[in-house]
């Protein structure tokens, strides 16, 4: 009888040898662990990934995990009963960064939230990055008492959210190393950069969230240290309202005016702008870009 191949032979071994290679996810250093984890997303860290092992549990509880968050948008389907379950999540994840939270992203979808947005100003004193998409409800009144328990805020960026002239005073007193504001009405990408293409034309909940130019002019009076500012879709602002800006804020250093049809920058004054602005936008370049939601 012929004897059996070498390879045929060796074929038990290299299983075992496969076998003994396959990795171990507990083996990872704890950073990777935790970067991949950070991942997964807020709500399922929570409620699934901590519960997988005691390893993962405490990387889950640390709070360097916590350090940036972003909040996942709540459905229309939703009831009050997973409304306030998903509320509650959210807490917790704000509560687990022990006040070293930096940086988080809100997006809402007409809810209140249970007043998460003041949740997280009484417990979030290092934030330095504020982001807020579709801000509709009652949570967001209240910019003047919120802003003052961000001292060390640097940006503040606001997509479809109501806001006021008396949150950018509040702002340009309380919140000194603010260096980036982003005030857009709407998502570029949506519409193709065309007002007529607007849903519903520019009546009932897209005039409740306009841009007025007070809070235009609020910038220039009161935001001096600013050096990168959007305004994408703030029809409702001329060259008057930008030159008080660009009067105030004069270390500006790149200026977005995308879908701001009220702005005429083919003359002297647009010359001007080219000057002093090393990125300008104009109102008239196209408009796409990623909204994150």
């Amino acid at each position: 009888m012929p004897p059996k191949s070498k390879s045929k032979r060796q074929k038990p071994k290299q299983q075992l040898q496969a076998k003994q290679q396959k990795p171990n996810w507990l083996d990872l250093p704890y950073d990777v662990t935790a970067n991949i984890l950070y991942r997964v997303g807020v709500f399922d860290i929570i409620e699934n990934v901590q519960k997988v092992c005691t390893t993962w549990h405490k990387i889950c509880k640390d709070p360097a995990m916590w350090r940036v968050i972003k909040l996942d948008i709540f459905s229309d389907y939703m009831g009050c009963y997973e409304i306030q379950r998903l509320s509650k999540i959210y807490k917790n994840a704000v509560d687990r960064s022990q006040g070293q939270l930096v940086d988080i992203t809100i997006v809402d979808n007409q809810h209140s939230y249970d007043c998460l947005l003041e949740y997280v100003a009484d417990r979030s004193s290092q934030l330095r990055r504020l982001e807020i998409r579709r801000g509709f409800s009652d949570t967001y009144r209240s910019w003047t008492e919120v802003l003052k328990k961000f001292p060390l805020l640097e940006e503040l960026s606001l997509y479809k959210t109501e806001f006021s002239k008396e949150g950018i005073e509040t702002a340009g007193r309380c919140c000194p190393l603010l260096t980036t504001l982003k005030l857009n009405i709407e998502s570029c990408e949506y519409w193709g950069g065309h007002h007529d293409e607007w849903p519903c034309g520019r009546d009932s909940e897209w005039e409740y969230i306009d841009i007025d130019k007070e809070i235009a002019v609020a910038i220039g009076e009161n935001l001096p240290g600013l050096r990168h500012l959007e305004l994408i879709g703030n029809v409702n602002m001329s060259n008057n309202e930008l030159r008080v800006i660009l009067d105030g804020c004069r270390h500006l250093e790149s200026i977005d005016l995308r879908l701001c049809s009220g702005v005429d920058l083919s003359g002297d004054f647009g010359e001007e702008c080219l000057e002093k602005i090393k990125c300008l936008k104009l109102p008239t370049c196209p408009c796409s870009f990623d909204v994150r939601w």
